[in-house]
């Protein structure tokens, strides 16, 4: 014979204070989109600019501004020293995350270079 087995209760949600919150936003969330009521939302605009455009002339300028060489330039950006040579002679353009990292080095070439090279002293015995 069978026993007819209980019918299984929900279990209690058991969550932080960070998961409440998250719950909270979500349900304000969906509240707006059921009934058009932006009331309780904070909409937040941000502009991102795109990143600069580089002539190879430019790109040359800001390997010299670094005073490093192809390889080094290359080795700083994180790519082969003959993709860098190609966007100094034009054969190719950087692609936009490249670009991003170049206008970082725009904005100071040697601290830029400095943040990342280790410089050891040579011994003279």
């Amino acid at each position: 014979m069978k026993t007819a087995t209980p019918p299984k209760r929900k279990a209690a949600l058991k969550t932080n204070a960070l998961g409440r919150k998250l719950l909270e936003s979500a349900n304000q969330a969906l509240h707006a989109a059921k009934t058009g009521d932006m009331s309780g939302i904070t909409i937040r605009e941000v502009e991102i600019t795109a990143p600069g455009q580089y002539a190879p002339r430019e790109i040359k300028a800001l390997r010299d501004a670094t005073g490093t060489s192809q390889r080094v330039f290359a080795e700083l950006l994180g790519v082969s020293k003959e993709l860098a040579a190609q966007w100094e002679y034009g054969i190719r353009q950087p692609a936009p995350l490249a670009r991003r990292l170049l206008d970082k080095v725009k904005e100071d070439p040697s601290g830029f270079a400095g943040s990342l090279m280790k410089r050891r002293a040579l011994s003279t015995t």
